[in-house]
């Protein structure tokens, strides 16, 4: 649940929100009381009400205000938020080589024997070729400036992958032959674990999180001593595309490749969120 703090705290701005808008304000379009002060004004014209023309149901928009004209009912609005805990299986790794020398001709020989050792490495783990993908490839001078001054010290190349591991299981087997066969040479700049298809676990995060809502309306309906009407509006709220998913970085990554054992990946669950948002009637 690695990310569940970051999707609470997106959730926690929508039940800030949660209001009830007295019916006698729906019917005239007057604007809703201060909460801060009844009797004070700043001297600014108050904003008119916001709409709501007719009962909807919406998906990857919040609404604004509830959105109340000429509606004939109380109002209350509230979110609610759902979390799906999966095993994520597939696994995509940064990696690449590095390999500084006085000549270009010199680093990107090395680099070029380098990557190629690394690319038949990871085929040889079952890793396909349409999963190795190049992200970068680069050439510049490589400088010393630890006695204060400026000294050219040769050319560096540093060539990148992107690698797709289609069973995590096999994560820790592809990094220990990449890095056999890089040597000093190799670098390792991300991990990251994610669902192939997250559309199962997405409808049970949903699902959740229309209960929760509903769950919280009726709380809030009885302790207002009143009756929870129809729902009027629901929204699907967009949450962060980085929910549900887990990285480390290469440090971690590197202390265990240091260790004289087959490197230790552990996956883990993850989580896949959803927030609605909704206005129901209150009677």
């Amino acid at each position: 649940m690695h990310n569940l703090g970051r999707i609470l705290s997106t959730a926690a701005l929508l039940f800030a929100a949660v209001i009830l808008l007295p019916a006698a304000a729906c019917a005239t379009g007057a604007s809703a009381p201060s909460l801060a002060d009844d009797t004070s004004t700043s001297g600014a014209a108050p904003e008119p009400a916001p709409s709501l023309a007719s009962d909807t149901l919406t998906s990857g928009a919040t609404p604004d205000a509830a959105q109340v004209e000429d509606a004939s009912y109380d109002a209350l609005r509230v979110s609610g938020v759902g979390i799906a805990t999966g095993t994520p299986d597939l696994t995509t790794l940064s990696l690449g080589v590095f390999v500084t020398a006085e000549t270009v001709a010199e680093a990107r020989d090395a680099a070029a024997r380098s990557m190629t050792n690394v690319m038949a490495a990871l085929k040889n783990q079952g890793v396909l070729d349409a999963d190795i993908t190049t992200s970068h490839f680069r050439i510049y001078e490589e400088y010393d400036y630890s006695r204060q001054t400026r000294k050219k010290v040769g050319f560096s190349v540093s060539n990148g992958l992107t690698v797709i591991v289609r069973q995590t299981d096999s994560t820790a087997a592809v990094i220990d032959a990449a890095v056999a066969a890089g040597g000093d040479h190799i670098e390792f700049s991300r991990i990251e674990f994610s669902f192939s298809d997250s559309s199962a676990l997405e409808k049970e995060a949903r699902e959740a999180a229309v209960a929760d809502m509903q769950e919280k309306a009726a709380q809030l309906a009885e302790f207002a001593g009143r009756e929870l009407g129809d729902l009027k509006m629901l929204s699907d709220v967009p949450v962060d595309a980085d929910a549900g998913r887990y990285s480390q970085s290469d440090r971690l990554l590197a202390a265990s490749m240091e260790a004289a054992y087959d490197t230790p990946i552990a996956v883990g669950d993850d989580d896949i969120a959803a927030i609605v948002y909704g206005v129901y009637e209150l009677k």
